[in-house]
């Protein structure tokens, strides 16, 4: 149980996920096509519902319909009571669990019982079991793919509700998400305020833009705070660590000694300097500023450096330059096993790989590995880079906008040039980071390297912002047993304070 529990919180953690290199990202597309399945409910489930939505919510002339997936949870509810959604979105995909113990919507479970709430939880479109287009997904039925398409979705399934449980204009509705799903809740009130009355909006990136030298800028920073175990020598050990690895990979021999400092598995790992670049550009080490989780040792049992206070403290305990104790850390995320390298060939074989899975996706059920992907390149961007003279605290120029405008141009057929429009029409439609809306939340962490595109300021006095000293990506969701920091625990309790609050309010 507590390693299932542990999953579900990197994964939670991981929502939006990292476009660091476009071919590593690459070889995890790939491999995520061929290992995963499609989600299969149990039948005997009584908290499943399957509802129907429309393929196309703005083509009159589209009749189709889908079968999309829905949660349920009476427990506490007599009737009178609201209604707490929690909104699905791109990963981990939702089961019955969304309205009990998963890390989704935690701060929504827990006050449900105090307020006599009807919880519900609905699954995004082209993710999990929700699957249009007949169950299959080829990238021409992408198109139904959409932020917009999805509220179409939401609204339908209020409808469906309201009908189905008798419900009035006194059951108020509140949209609860963290991530992508924070963004879908957050634009529901938005763009629906006659159908939800309050939204809580959590560690969500609102700004839709192509290039995000600000999340690598905040793993930076992240390494300095010293609330999760930071300082400002630990950063400094990072940074100039990471430089001076920039200069070895500029040849051969440079590249050699790195092959043996961090212990390669195959000596011609970083056989090139393009190929060390992959490698050094994304950073050396892993930095958890997303996911990390200050108890990651003592509650999950995991290895030393899974979180930035021990990756600190295992540099300032290692004798030697930078390099040694970037080295001393990398070995002990990796257990002391040897590296894989990216070699030419490996890199050639995921590329050929994710585009014969890609060309499969018309016949393959249940896969949505280009379903983020195809998002990214049609409304968000969020393209996370290192270049030269940003405060990437890693080696830069080599992860750069280019090779992910690539994976656009290789999987859809999509230049560059209409990636950039249509993100700019995402900000013209939602406002961007300055929205136009009433009663929505926006809790960010300050280590979470996501907070860099949120709603930071309140664009109004009905639009507050929170930001919480030490937390990672929307650890607040999390179920508050498993909480270790004060200040995530007592951000919980204010979101739930806030929403009791705009529950008295009336429209």
């Amino acid at each position: 149980m507590r390693l299932i529990a542990a999953a579900l919180v990197l994964a939670c953690a991981s929502a939006i996920p990292q476009y660091t290199s476009y071919k590593r990202r690459v070889q995890e597309l790939a491999e995520q096509l061929v290992a995963k399945e499609a989600a299969s409910p149990g039948e005997d489930d009584p908290t499943l519902v399957w509802f129907t939505s429309p393929l196309d919510h703005f083509d009159r002339q589209i009749t189709d319909t889908f079968q999309q997936r829905s949660f349920v949870n009476s427990t506490f509810f007599d009737g009178s009571g609201p209604v707490f959604l929690c909104v699905g979105g791109e990963g981990p995909a939702l089961d019955a669990t969304v309205l009990t113990t998963s890390v989704h919507c935690a701060d929504m479970v827990e006050l449900a019982p105090k307020v006599g709430a009807l919880m519900v939880a609905v699954e995004h479109r082209y993710y999990g079991s929700s699957i249009p287009v007949s169950g299959h997904r080829g990238t021409e039925n992408l198109r139904w793919l959409s932020s917009q398409q999805a509220l179409g979705d939401l609204a339908n399934f209020h409808q469906q509700l309201t009908t189905n449980y008798s419900l009035t204009d006194a059951n108020k509705w509140v949209s609860f998400g963290g991530s992508y799903p924070g963004m879908m809740s957050g634009f529901f009130r938005l763009k629906f305020p006659n159908l939800v009355h309050a939204s809580v909006s959590s560690s969500s990136p609102w700004q839709a833009q192509l290039d995000m030298p600000e999340y690598q800028n905040i793993v930076g920073e992240s390494l300095a705070i010293t609330s999760v175990g930071g300082s400002d020598t630990c950063k400094a050990t990072v940074v100039n660590g990471h430089a001076a690895i920039g200069e070895l990979i500029t040849t051969a021999e440079g590249r050699a000694s790195l092959v043996q400092t961090f212990n390669f598995c195959s000596e011609d790992a970083l056989a090139t300097q393009a190929t060390a670049g992959e490698w050094a550009g994304s950073g050396v080490i892993e930095v958890p500023s997303q996911e990390n989780d200050p108890a990651c040792q003592s509650m999950w049992g995991e290895s030393p450096g899974c979180d930035i206070g021990s990756i600190c403290e295992i540099m300032a305990a290692t004798e030697g330059d930078d390099i040694a104790k970037l080295a001393a850390a990398s070995a002990a995320q990796h257990d002391g096993k040897c590296i894989g390298g990216w070699t030419e060939g490996h890199i050639a074989k995921a590329e050929a790989a994710l585009k014969d899975a890609a060309a499969r996706l018309g016949t393959v059920q249940g896969s949505d590995a280009l379903s983020w992907p195809y998002q990214t390149c049609t409304e968000f961007g969020f393209y996370q880079t290192c270049e030269i003279g940003s405060d990437c605290p890693f080696v830069q120029g080599y992860n750069n906008l280019s090779s992910s405008l690539a994976m656009c141009e290789s999987l859809f057929g999509i230049d560059a040039d209409t990636v950039a429009a249509q993100i700019d029409a995402s900000n013209a439609y939602y406002g961007g980071n300055k929205p136009a809306g009433s009663r929505i939340l926006f809790p960010n962490g300050n280590v979470d390297p996501w907070h860099g595109l949120g709603v930071l300021e309140a664009p109004r006095e009905s639009e507050p912002v929170m930001m919480i000293d030490g937390a990672s990506h929307h650890f607040w969701t999390h179920i508050k047993d498993e909480i270790t920091q004060p200040q995530v625990q007592q951000a919980k309790e204010d979101i739930q304070k806030q929403v009791v609050a705009w529950l008295a309010e009336s429209d």
